[in-house]
């Protein structure tokens, strides 16, 4: 099987990369090994911590550490790859909000996270005051959103010293067939019940806002129009149910990201999935790639799981296998592997420098990755192949947590990987 292009890697850097060679028309081939970060994500685009636009603070950013992914891509290119991402989500019925700085994202437990994008579903501070009253309500029996912890942490913040923050239950007897089984009352399993009961045209969010609306009663709170509930109202996009639950209550109803699996992540994977097939990509799940075929400084083919005597061939390869978590680095007892190309990989000999000596302190093993030159050209024996480039958080030379940058360095190595193959690898 032959094709202009194949991507390695279904996550926010794969994605980018195989829907930009996808619009050019490129016949591009995305290989999946199955479930990506994003299964894990808060949906939320980090672009730098910053307390203002963090798009200011990205040259002196750079200039201070010229091997940093962004580095070699430059911000006029960082800014085209947030906008093409936008533009992207928007198609498939996934707004984006962002304002021209970042703004704070509330997470699972009630703390704050500065962040460039979040999807328009999500518990965001704007810029209007915060209300006097806000109600956390989760669902009874679900494990994965605390409302009194979360509550208990947002009363901390400034910005809601003088707003009420109030908990509630929602009590639906649909959801009683989960309670035989805690491990099964995850996000996924609500949602999907949700959107089977819409298919089956039986009317569950009708019981939905009954029971919004007896907590708001029950609140003693003539003020209570402002409602955050965890995110598991649907797999596909919610924004069309929120709006039509807010209509039925008369609230303004956010959704907050909850424990794994993050639905709101699993939604930004699969609208840019159905993107990028509509643009004529091909896309293959559960397709672990092992191993590559060479000519010269050249990768001619890869095969994957199903056996080496199957080769899927391209003139380019993206290499977006992630970090560690997806296995797209190894660890070993003799040090840090790339699996699929034996890359060259940033790391320490020391093992015991490789992480600090307590949860939070800065971890060195957070910058190790692969090696690339300044067209993002991945490195092997100290030489880049000349069509194979690396995208995303397989990357040296950055540290996601510690930076505040991880899915902006995936959307813009892959958005520019995508540009250097387009462009014939010439700046």
């Amino acid at each position: 099987m032959k094709f202009d292009n194949i991507v390695i890697g279904g996550g926010m850097a794969g994605l980018s990369a195989a829907l930009r060679l996808a619009e050019a028309g490129q016949k591009t081939l995305l290989m999946a090994s199955g479930q990506s970060a994003l299964h894990f994500s808060s949906g939320s685009v980090d672009l730098l911590e910053s307390e203002g636009d963090p798009r200011a603070a990205l040259p002196t950013f750079m200039a201070e550490r010229p091997e940093h992914p962004y580095s070699k891509v430059g911000l006029t290119h960082i800014e085209a790859s947030l906008d093409a991402l936008q533009r992207h989500c928007a198609l498939e019925g996934l707004p984006l909000f962002r304002k021209e700085r970042n703004h704070q994202r509330l997470t699972p437990i009630g703390t704050l996270k500065r962040t460039w994008l979040s999807p328009e579903t999500c518990a965001c501070v704007t810029d209007a005051p915060a209300p006097d009253v806000l109600l956390l309500a989760t669902l009874e029996g679900f494990r994965d959103f605390h409302p009194a912890l979360a509550a208990a942490n947002l009363a901390t913040h400034a910005r809601f010293a003088h707003c009420r923050i109030l908990t509630g239950e929602i009590r639906l007897p649909q959801l009683a067939q989960f309670s035989r089984n805690p491990h099964e009352f995850r996000s996924a399993d609500i949602a999907r019940l949700f959107d089977k009961q819409q298919h089956d045209k039986q009317d569950l969010l009708t019981d939905l806002a009954r029971e919004i609306g007896r907590m708001v009663k029950e609140c003693g709170e003539p003020g209570c129009r402002h409602i955050v509930l965890p995110a598991c109202l649907s797999l596909g996009l919610v924004g069309p149910r929120l709006a039509e639950l807010e209509k039925r209550t008369g609230c303004t109803i956010k959704e907050v990201a909850t424990m794994p699996p993050s639905l709101i992540g699993m939604r930004m994977q699969e609208a840019l999935k159905r993107r990028f097939i509509a643009l004529g990509g091909t896309f293959l799940t559960s397709e672990r790639v092992l191993g590559a075929r060479y000519n010269g400084d050249r990768v001619v083919g890869v095969h994957s799981q199903n056996g080496d005597d199957q080769l899927f061939e391209a003139d380019h390869f993206v290499l977006a296998s992630g970090s560690f978590f997806s296995r797209g680095l190894e660890s070993r007892l003799r040090g840090i592997r790339e699996p699929i190309f034996d890359a060259d990989v940033l790391s320490l000999p020391e093992r015991d420098a490789w992480a600090g000596r307590r949860l939070f302190d800065h971890h060195p093993f957070m910058g190790f990755g692969v090696k690339t030159d300044d067209q993002l050209r991945v490195l092997r024996g100290g030489k880049p192949l000349a069509n194979l480039y690396g995208a995303g958080s397989v990357l040296a030379h950055y540290d996601p947590v510690k930076e505040g940058s991880g899915s902006g360095v995936a959307v813009a190595t892959g958005w520019q990987a995508a540009g250097h193959i387009l462009s014939g690898g010439l700046r």
